[in-house]
């Protein structure tokens, strides 16, 4: 916690020292500035911190998302789950996941944004398992000789929900002149996600730890450090940025997730008062965990081994920004955006994704 706190406060100090010619108003007036003015104004509301406010100035933000996982690959190569239930008596066969996201956004000066976020998390999964890891079906070990390829197997459903993980950061403005703007994202997350759900339904005892994707949180404290890149023309609001998540202590279970870096491209089409359609891009890259939770057998499961959880994905992604430009529903915005994988390598066999989907409302004063 002392090590993600001090990540915070030193980065905003650093970038506060830097000379003030960067944010210097430019002598063309307003029209030449980088503008959050208008449906283009934000980014694609999948993504986060992409830009600041104004003095005093407050953001309240929704966001629901739903993303479907299924398709088991080893690399970029498709794995049949009945190849993967030969290896293993319980294979994921898909996933949704629901997330609720809130955030709450205060500029205390022209430069610095702070941001806080948190969220609630609902997983659901379908697996293949064999009926031997079912209460009064064997002794649930997870031994490879209680299955073989051909041996009584059910779908098994199961699923857990809860607060995830949550952020707190600081978006601090260094570069805003000739309608470009740049600003650093510095984020800390916070271990409230939960690291211990159990599945009543499985093993002689009939409760078992869940497997690593399907728990709501990291358990470790990390630092989220990032930087945003926006730019307009007369006719499009572009945006570029990189984010890293860094975990910074094992947890209590005895582990800690892999670094993580994500970036995103994207654009949109300016000159309307109430809608700006785009288009996005992502890229992601996450390494396995570090250590393992002891009550998590990997034998049992491909999404019980820490060293079958990296990966990396290209996404690509539909977008719409609306905007309500005057009355007593000024300021307010509803986006939404959809879109999936367009190539994905993954440490496998592992769940790729399917779509996704963001529909967000968000209100500034």
């Amino acid at each position: 916690m002392k090590h993600a706190l001090g990540f915070l406060v030193v980065g905003v100090i650093m970038t506060a020292l830097i000379p003030s010619q960067a944010l210097a108003q430019d002598s063309h007036g307003e029209t030449d500035r980088w503008s959050s003015s208008g449906p283009a104004g934000h980014a694609p509301i999948g993504v986060m911190g992409d830009h600041t406010h104004h003095a005093g100035e407050w953001m309240l933000n929704y966001m629901f998302t739903r993303e479907t996982r299924s398709v088991l690959r080893d690399g970029s190569d498709r794995i049949a789950p009945e190849d993967a239930y030969a290896i293993w008596p319980m294979v994921p066969l898909d996933m949704t996941m629901d997330m609720h996201m809130g955030h709450v956004m205060y500029a205390p000066s022209d430069r610095v944004t702070l941001m806080g976020m948190f969220m609630w998390m609902d997983h659901q999964m379908d697996a293949r398992m064999a009926n031997s890891l079912m209460p009064g079906h064997g002794h649930g070990n997870g031994g490879h000789g209680m299955h073989g390829p051909d041996a009584p197997s059910h779908t098994h459903a199961h699923g857990v929900s809860g607060w995830a993980d949550s952020e707190v950061s600081a978006l601090v403005t260094v570069l805003d002149r000739d309608r470009r703007r740049v600003h650093l994202n510095l984020g800390v997350g916070i271990p409230t996600g939960s690291i211990d759900a159990e599945d009543d339904k499985m093993a002689g005892s009939g409760h078992a730890r869940m497997p690593y994707p399907m728990q709501l949180g990291s358990g470790s404290w990390e630092a989220r450090p990032g930087a945003t890149f926006l730019q307009q023309t007369d006719r499009l609001s572009l945006g570029a940025q990189a984010l890293g998540s860094l975990p910074l202590n094992d947890n209590d279970a005895g582990y800690r997730w892999g670094n993580a870096a994500t970036f995103n491209g994207w654009t949109q089409l300016r000159g309307s008062n109430w809608i700006a359609p785009g288009v996005r891009l992502q890229s992601r890259i996450w390494g396995d965990l570090s250590g393992t939770d002891p009550n998590l057998d990997p034998m049992v499961s491909p999404e019980n081994d820490p060293d079958r959880q990296g990966g990396s994905r290209l996404s690509g992604y539909l977008s719409l920004n609306f905007q309500v430009p005057s009355g007593i529903l000024r300021g307010h915005r509803v986006a939404v955006e959809w879109g999936g994988a367009l190539a994905e390598s993954l440490n496998g066999p592992q769940m790729g994704e399917d779509w996704t989907f963001n529909l967000g409302w968000e209100y500034a004063f």
